[in-house]
């Protein structure tokens, strides 16, 4: 018999070491946990790199915040029309 029939080789009972079927317990639980932890690396690279928001958005946000302020009387017009200059430019 070959090396990989005698039970030395890639699979059998004596797969990881000669530990048997636990080996191959033990490799199944830890490529799965290795799916796991690259699928979760995967997920905080694409919100770390995903989408974000354009200054255009991030403009208009601030003059709307700067208009609700404007109607509840917590600037005056003066200082939304401040607000809005420096926004546009």
């Amino acid at each position: 018999m070959g090396f990989c029939c005698s039970g030395f080789g890639w699979g059998g009972m004596a797969s990881w070491g000669g530990i048997g079927t636990a080996g191959s317990i033990l490799g199944l639980l830890l490529m799965v946990a290795l799916l796991v932890v690259l699928g979760l690396g995967i997920a905080w690279l694409l919100r770390q790199f995903g989408r974000q928001p354009a200054v255009a958005d991030m403009q208009r946000d601030a003059l709307d915040s700067a208009r609700r302020r404007l109607a509840k009387g917590e600037i005056t017009v003066a200082q939304f029309e401040e607000i809005r200059k420096r926004l546009r430019s």
